[in-house]
């Protein structure tokens, strides 16, 4: 049985969400539904305060842009929750972390995903990793959806005094539990949708650095897998230059910004393919 935490700033998708819940839905549960119109309160605030409240045993934070498509996915969420060793679940997550410049994933080849992407106007498409496995293991995962059992939360509650805003929450939330010794998990046999796509923008930036400062001395973390630590690092570094690339290419961040973000990737990725294309951007 799940206490199901939104927060909410649009009714309508809201509603939306609330009529997905119920028609797939098959084991009892409370929708606490934050309004957060008017107070504009810290999504790492509104968590712990619906959580406090919560009535059942285990918890699914999702953001209100979402649809359920398959019935009893609370059941089947719920079983893994219970295994012992179990963290956080969601649909869309990484497989490393590196201490770069880069969100929960770095790139497809070592993401683990499913989910529809949906956007206005357009087809839903579906976005996965293709995974046999019904559960795959992940270091981090997005925010877009995370079910976790009441008592991990309580344990590792959401920092709220470190990210006040709306950004990187996700990915420090799950670190914290990975670094814990449980194990996060992708689900590949629920099917939901998302519909919005994410942006970059410079409190995006400012809350990958301040997760950078809290949890850089532990990085990178990895699961065991088929490919290399060297693999791994080659693609955290690629997403990093991608994210420079956007931040720079939508004016996120200034010429100054620009050149000592460049700079330190330069440092960091010596002899990377990148550096060339990220120099031409500051030209």
């Amino acid at each position: 049985m799940f206490s199901i935490i939104v927060c909410s700033i649009d009714p309508q998708n809201a509603q939306a969400l609330r009529q997905s819940i119920e028609a797939t839905a098959t084991m009892p549960f409370e929708l606490l539904l934050f309004d957060n119109r008017e107070e504009g309160l810290g999504i790492c605030q509104v968590y712990n305060q619906c959580a406090e409240m919560a009535k059942y045993d285990y918890l699914c934070f999702v953001h209100e842009d979402i649809i359920f498509h398959t019935r009893g996915w609370d059941k089947i969420i719920a079983d893994k929750l219970s295994e012992e060793g179990c963290g956080a679940i969601g649909f869309a997550g990484g497989t490393a972390k590196y201490p770069y410049l880069y969100g929960w994933q770095n790139i497809s080849k070592f993401c683990q995903k499913h989910y529809l992407r949906g956007a206005k106007g357009k087809k839903p498409s579906l976005r996965t990793s293709r995974s046999k496995s019904e559960f795959s293991e992940v270091v981090t995962l997005d925010g877009m959806c995370l079910c976790v059992s009441r008592e991990r939360w309580s344990k590792h509650r959401f920092d709220q005094k470190t990210f006040t805003g709306f950004h990187s929450y996700d990915t420090d939330f799950t670190t914290a539990l990975f670094v814990a010794g449980y194990k996060n998990y992708v689900c590949n046999s629920v099917t939901l949708e998302h519909l919005s796509t994410g942006s970059f923008s410079k409190s995006w930036l400012e809350s990958v650095k301040i997760y950078l400062d809290k949890w850089g001395s532990q990085l990178p973390l990895y699961v065991t897998s088929r490919h290399s630590a060297k693999e791994i690092e080659r693609s955290s570094g690629a997403a990093e230059a991608f994210a420079i690339k956007k931040l720079i290419r939508n004016r996120l961040i200034n010429s100054d910004e620009a050149r000592s973000l460049v700079a330190n990737f330069r440092r960091r990725h010596p002899y990377s393919i990148h550096t060339i294309p990220l120099l031409l951007k500051l030209r």
